[in-house]
Order: structure tokens, then sequence, then C-alpha cells
């Protein structure tokens, strides 16, 4: 963030020889005199790591035509603006951020100064005069993001707000400069024209396009439903996962998982529909689980009648008909889970013979 201006300090009249041993005495009790007040904290962002990460994700999408100066000063002056703008919201005590609301203005920060420091550069702007316009970029993102966020915008709104600042404010930035002549009418209006984001934008709707296209839809959208339970899973354990799927569909599904917001783009009745669809074709797993063989012995015990339940099982044996019924009573009835298993089983299929 630019820089505030300071007051300049007024010299301070000698204390009392007594005052320092009154104030030392109404300090409170655990702070001895002379200590600094503990530095200020968001729990849970840590402003220079954010900052690193944010710069090094965006080493990795700058566009190929950028040489290696620009690509260096692009990192550098995200890391810069993102840090300053980490350790002002730190300090900020009128608004009392968290962490998620801390983060989220750094990175409005760092995108906005990725895709105008890339405007500038293919712009054809002096290195030298890059900064100062980035510099007002930046404040604009800072102060509106502060602010929709302190009256509960929804950030949806609050990215369409911050878009239109971010271009009344670079437009004016750069008329600025040819105003003060230091470029001419010709290069404003080329670097005017730039938007590095549309171009962005337009790319991964393309990619999104041609996503699986040797796929139905219908399994593209059983992989995208797929992939939302898979992102949240620990990236060893998705990578394992995907490994297992052709290489057309573990793509497809890979492409899913690094998708942003991939949760909004997709309807979340179809999502449902999907994952039921697998979870049918799915094979019983080898290992026979206790608790999921009672869970289903209490779905089909809660979703047909007792009395049914009870002829089914009215000559077994006392302890099978303790076990089935269970879910009735409450107790706890050991069982082998194989033996058990054979019994959820048998019951599904006498049921199922009744229905029919």
């Amino acid at each position: 963030m630019p820089p505030q201006p300071t007051q300049k300090a007024q010299p301070q009249k000698p204390a009392p020889a007594n005052a320092a041993n009154n104030q030392q005495a109404n300090q409170p009790q655990g702070q001895a005199a002379g200590q600094q007040k503990p530095a200020r904290v968001i729990q849970g962002f840590d402003q220079k790591a954010f900052a690193k990460n944010l710069a090094m994700e965006a080493s990795q999408v700058i566009p190929g035509n950028i040489s290696e100066a620009d690509r260096k000063f692009v990192v550098e002056i995200i890391h810069k603006f993102c840090l300053l703008c980490g350790d002002a919201l730190v300090k900020d005590e009128k608004y009392n951020l968290n962490a998620q609301q801390a983060s989220m203005i750094t990175q409005f920060i760092g995108e906005w100064t990725f895709h105008k420091s890339i405007d500038l550069i293919n712009g054809g702007i002096a290195p030298e005069l890059r900064e100062g316009v980035l510099q007002k970029v930046a404040f604009t993102v800072f102060e509106i993001a502060k602010q929709a966020i302190s009256k509960n915008l929804p950030q949806e709104q609050t990215i369409q707000v911050i878009e239109i600042q971010v271009k009344n404010c670079f437009k004016q930035a750069i008329e600025d400069l040819k105003a003060k002549g230091k470029i001419d009418d010709k290069l404003a209006q080329n670097t005017m024209s730039q938007s590095s984001i549309d171009v962005m934008s337009q790319a991964q709707f393309e990619e999104e396009q041609s996503i699986g296209d040797d796929l139905s839809d219908a399994k593209i959208l059983k992989l995208a439903s797929l992939a939302l339970l898979i992102k949240k899973l620990p990236k060893e354990k998705a990578e394992a996962i995907i490994a297992k799927f052709n290489q057309s569909e573990a793509q497809v599904l890979s492409q899913y998982v690094k998708m942003p917001n991939l949760e909004q783009k997709i309807d979340k009745g179809i999502t449902i529909r999907c994952l039921n669809e697998i979870k049918e074709v799915l094979p019983e797993p080898k290992v026979v689980s206790p608790d999921r063989i009672y869970a289903k012995l209490f779905k089909i015990v809660k979703t047909n009648d007792k009395n049914k339940i009870s002829n089914i099982i009215d000559n077994e044996r006392p302890l099978i008909k303790q076990f089935v019924l269970s879910p009735y009573t409450k107790d706890e009835v050991k069982i082998p889970a194989r033996v058990s298993n054979v019994i959820v089983k048998y019951l599904e299929e006498k049921l199922s013979d009744h229905d029919n």
C-alpha cells in the first residue's frame, strides 16, 4: 500500500520526578515499565507466507510472451504490494478482520496487481512508470475491499465493484501519465485497450469447453461430481484415485479437481444424482464392516413393516432374531461380521420376493 504521511513528532516536556513511579504503579500486572505493546496479529493469517505464495503462484501463470526481466518485475511487485497490504490489515484495529477476510483482500491485491502489470507491459509502458500506476490500483482495491467487507456485501458483488473501480482508476492513471507528457496518446490508447483478465478468462472458458470431447455428457458430469469429493482429499490420495481411471477419464478428472469454484459450476441436484449412480455400480467392499452392515440393517428395518420382518425370522434362532430386531430394541447383539452380512442379504431377498 502507498505509505501514508506520518505526523511530525512533537517535543515533550520533562515529566515530574515522581511521574515515572506513578506510571509504573498504574501499569497492568505483568507488563514491565518501558515494555512495548505486543504486536497485533490476525490469528491464522501469516502475511509474509501468504504474500510469498501469491507471488509464486503468479510466476507460474505469466504469459509466455513476457520477457525474463518483466517476469521478475511482475513477481516482485506482487510480493511487495501483498506484503504491504497484509501488514496494513494486521495493524488495522478499526476493521478487526479475521484471517479469511484478510486473505481475501490480499488476494484481490495480488490478482489485480498481476493483471494490470501485464497490461502495462503489453501496452509498452516503461518500467520506471509502472509502479506508480500499480500503486494507485492496489490502493483502490485495498480501500474498496475493506469497505465492502465491512458492509457485508456478497463476494460476487464485491468482485464486480472492485473490477469497475480498478478499470476507472487504471484509465485515470494512464491519462495522468499522458497529461504529464510521459507517454503519448498512441501509447496511452494502446495500454488502455489491454485486458489480460479478459484474455485469460477466454482461454479458461475454451479449455473448459474442450474438456473430454471424446466422453459422453453423462460421464463428464459424473467425473465432475466425483472431482468435488476428490478435491477434499490429501493430494497423494487424490492422485492415487485419479490414476485408477483410463487416460482420457483421468485427464478430465484431474482438470476438474484443479478447476477453481467447481462447486459453483455444477448444480447440487445433478451432483447428488451422479454420485448416487456411481454408488450403485460400485462393487461391494472386500472387507465386511460391522458398522456398514448395521447401517444397512437399520435402513431395512426402518423402511419395512415390523410384522413382515418378524414373520420372515419367525423360525430363526433367538440370537438371529435379536440381531434383526436390534434397531428397535437398541440392544447391542454381537454376531460375526460375515454372519450378520449373510443375514442382511437374506432379509433383502425375502423382502424383495414378498414385494414381487
